[in-house]
């Protein structure tokens, strides 16, 4: 039983570095040793020596350079740090988006989170500064009307910092506490424990100690979050009525617009050409998702490297 279980686990940690160095060729960029160790299971290489180890007995798993590890050629150390210093701009501008919201738009949002390549601290120049939104239940729409009336209107953010703010995950708390409370995949894991919050922390750690299961599928990374606190959920506080009211009138416009945009801007995609990709839009009352093809992509590269996704006869 024992050898069965450290079989797994061996196994666990080459299909999730497999994984994780993919999906940094596909950004074009490596991963810190320290990080990998992060999404390791308990059973694997444990902090950035191990790691280390782990990499000279398997020279054929990726590149390593300076504590950093990727697929193919590494990127220039000068080309790291510079998506090291965009990072830290493009932060600044989600802080600058969290801040500019009046108070009666404040008091309609439960958190705001930066994800993405930002979150992981080396977005390049052509990407998107991506958010996570939570509204109160039945403010979805409303806010986010707000948000995009408010982009045309936003002053620019410093120089080298993001052309474009994307709203791309948003929910109202109902809907956030039942996608954090069910157990998902590898891939939401790693995108909810990276989100760095910049407007409503507490209630962001609140979600994250609901997501209990996030504990058995990268449990060092969990523990991380853990050790800071994290406090149990408020109660639910929806929106007044006459937002709910707006948010219910709204949500056939908006989604109506969204989806079609979605639709136009794939018709029109030609690789190479412009900015950004297709995408579509999944609409509800409490919830829109803008999903890309390169987001669906990545989520068929995480699948095999969940941990509940055991291989055969294991």
């Amino acid at each position: 039983m024992a050898g069965a279980t450290g079989e797994r686990e061996s196994d666990l940690v080459s299909r999730r570095v497999d994984t994780v160095l993919h999906v940094a060729r596909a950004k074009s960029t490596a991963v810190e040793l320290e990080h990998i160790s992060q999404l390791l299971p308990l059973g694997g290489p444990d902090g950035a020596h191990e790691v280390r180890a782990w990499f000279d007995a398997h020279p054929s798993a990726g590149i390593l350079v300076d504590g950093r590890v990727a697929l193919g050629p590494m990127p220039a150390h000068g080309e790291l740090e510079s998506r090291r210093a965009r990072g830290e701009r493009f932060l600044r501008a989600a802080q600058q988006v969290a801040g500019e919201s009046p108070e009666p738009v404040q008091r309609l949002i439960r958190c705001l989170a930066v994800t993405g390549s930002t979150a992981y601290g080396d977005p390049a120049a052509d990407d998107d500064l991506d958010f996570l939104l939570v509204t109160r239940r039945g403010a979805l729409w409303p806010v986010l009307l707000y948000e995009y009336i408010a982009a045309r209107f936003r002053r620019p953010s410093e120089p080298g910092g993001p052309s474009h703010r994307c709203f791309n995950y948003v929910v109202d708390d109902a809907t956030a506490r039942a996608a954090f409370g069910s157990t998902r995949d590898f891939l939401f894991a790693r995108e909810a424990l990276t989100a760095r919050p910049v407007l409503g922390a507490g209630y962001y750690r609140a979600l994250v100690g609901s997501g209990r299961w996030m504990e058995n599928e990268v449990p060092r990374l969990y523990a991380t979050w853990r050790a800071q606190g994290l406090p149990d959920l408020p109660a639910d506080d929806p929106a007044p009525a006459l937002v709910r009211a707006a948010n219910v009138a709204l949500f056939p416009l908006l989604a109506t617009y969204l989806v079609l945009v979605g639709m136009v801007r794939s018709h029109r995609y030609r690789p190479g050409v412009g900015r950004g990709g297709p995408f579509r839009v999944e609409a509800r009352l409490g919830r829109m998702v803008l999903a890309t093809e390169q987001f669906e992509s990545l989520r068929r590269i995480y699948d095999s490297a969940s941990a509940r996704s055991a291989p055969e006869g294991a």
